[in-house]
């Protein structure tokens, strides 16, 4: 019997739906998918709010039916920093429940920076030493990996959405992810040698929109670079453009607009807080780590 599995990541911003299939102990991609949900939009004192639920909601029900039509053997339901910090999230998970009969699995950091290595380190194997951080809506994740293995690691809360609701400004998101990076031990991790891996919708949206591209295509995405100056050009740009203009230039993914500058400051930040001037991009979410580890689940 083949074994086909659905994998369905609950960000803070966004909901990823991965359906895979086992083949000779590989695994084949048979559909994505990504909504924006908003889930940590507005969310205060600890509390989701009921429009983002709702709307999270309205994207797991859709994400689940087009699982059971791939006739998915396994579908898993995860959830990351907002799941992590909502003192109601179980309104989503108990109606994933009750409804689904379906268990939402809300990982710990370390759980989440598992997965996110697995899912990447074989892609970029080559590299003796590598940096993987993958920018969320909630949390931004850093590995140090030495010889293929984790040798630091750590998630630090600040994320796309969680700028916008913090501040307003640009000028404090941008000293806000410059203080949270300063205070964090990365950097005394670092080897003197090494190269970056960008994971997440912040750094694939960018190389998307360079490349020109209309409609999603993850070999146009994977392991392309990201330079420097790409990000300050792009930081100028959605500094200028209405949220409608950029939706134009993102058809792939409009309602990440209202988030894109927010990720951009943080990707700026980045650079120059490991004083680097170019990236790999991967499209290998956490997702597809998971897909290597389905057993735990």
């Amino acid at each position: 019997m083949k074994t086909i599995c659905s994998v369905i990541d609950v960000g803070t911003n966004s909901i990823l739906l991965l359906i895979a299939e086992k083949a000779h102990n590989s695994w084949k991609v048979l559909h994505r998918d990504a909504q924006t949900s908003s889930l940590g939009k507005g969310m205060k004192n600890g509390f989701l709010t009921n429009d983002g639920i709702k709307k999270a909601k309205a994207i797991l029900k859709n994400f689940i039916l087009t699982s059971r039509r791939y006739d998915s053997n396994k579908i898993i339901i995860t959830g990351t920093s907002a799941s992590r910090e909502a003192k109601n999230i179980s309104h989503l998970s108990n109606w994933l429940r009750f409804n689904y009969d379906l268990k939402y699995h809300i990982l710990s950091e370390e759980q989440e920076i598992y997965y996110i290595y697995l899912a990447n380190i074989y892609e970029f194997d080559e590299y003796e030493n590598l940096i993987i951080f993958d920018i969320g809506g909630g949390s931004t994740e850093f590995i140090v990996v030495k010889y293929g293995d984790i040798s630091y690691s750590t998630s630090l809360k600040m994320g796309v959405r969680r700028l916008n609701n913090l501040f307003e400004s640009d000028k404090e998101k941008y000293a806000f992810c410059q203080d949270i990076l300063a205070q964090s031990e990365i950097q005394e991790h670092v080897p003197s040698s090494f190269e970056v891996v960008g994971v997440g919708g912040t750094v694939t949206n960018l190389v998307a929109v360079k490349q020109g591209l209309k409609v999603w295509d993850s070999d146009k995405v994977h392991k392309q670079i990201l330079t420097l100056q790409d990000v300050e050009y792009f930081k100028s740009v959605w500094q200028i453009l209405s949220y409608d203009e950029i939706e134009k230039l993102i058809p792939f993914d409009p309602h990440r607009s209202d988030v894109l500058l927010s990720g951009t400051i943080l990707l700026e930040c980045i650079f120059s807080y490991l004083k680097i001037d170019r990236i790999f991009v991967s499209d290998l979410g956490l997702q597809f780590g998971i897909l290597q580890d389905i057993e735990s689940f």
